[in-house]
């Protein structure tokens, strides 16, 4: 009471901020301190990140046992599993096109080396793109939801940003007076 008595006009101001309270705690609800879509932002959401984890870390073993296989190895050019095209391969040397049943992906500049998709990894790399696709839509749906609550506060977001302006603008001018004494 005795700052509105002191600063009737920044009461005035300040009087109109509208905290929204309801929507920042959906936004935090929705997306984390790094900008990002929380897993637990929708239970659809949490059970396809799961799915993803778990299929992505089966590719990769799957990958990995197929280059510790001892037959294998010796037609690879490098024991590493890498991407092309969003889609895990393994390095063959070119002269064993074949010996490693899949699909060819890439080629090295050198044409020395084919990237190919191993057969055997196929339904899971597959499984775990469509996992992928999955989550951008549902991450696209849960970003439509949180966008429309803050169309619904459009109005109140509006007046307490002009408010906001008013109070700064209201500070700025006190500082420069105070600059010039």
């Amino acid at each position: 009471l005795r700052q509105q008595a002191l600063y009737p006009q920044l009461t005035a101001i300040t009087n109109t901020i509208e905290p929204c309270g309801e929507l920042v705690a959906d936004i935090r609800r929705v997306i984390d301190d790094g900008g990002e879509v929380r897993d637990d932002a929708s239970p659809e959401l949490a059970r396809i990140r799961r799915e993803v984890r778990i299929t992505h870390d089966r590719l990769l073993r799957k990958l990995q046992s197929l280059i510790a296989d001892g037959g294998a190895g010796q037609y690879l050019q490098e024991a590493i599993v890498t991407q092309r095209g969003g889609r895990y391969v393994i390095p063959v040397k070119a002269d064993f096109k074949g010996r490693i049943p899949g699909v060819v992906h890439d080629q090295s500049a050198s044409g020395l080396t084919l990237f190919i998709e191993p057969l055997a990894t196929l339904d899971l790399n597959n499984e775990w793109r469509e996992l992928q696709m999955a989550e951008t839509r549902e991450v696209a749906r849960v970003l439509a939801a949180i966008s429309a609550r803050v169309a619904q506060e459009g109005d109140a977001i509006t007046r307490t940003v002009e408010a906001l302006a008013l109070f700064d603008l209201a500070l700025a001018r006190a500082k420069y007076g105070d600059a010039l004494r």
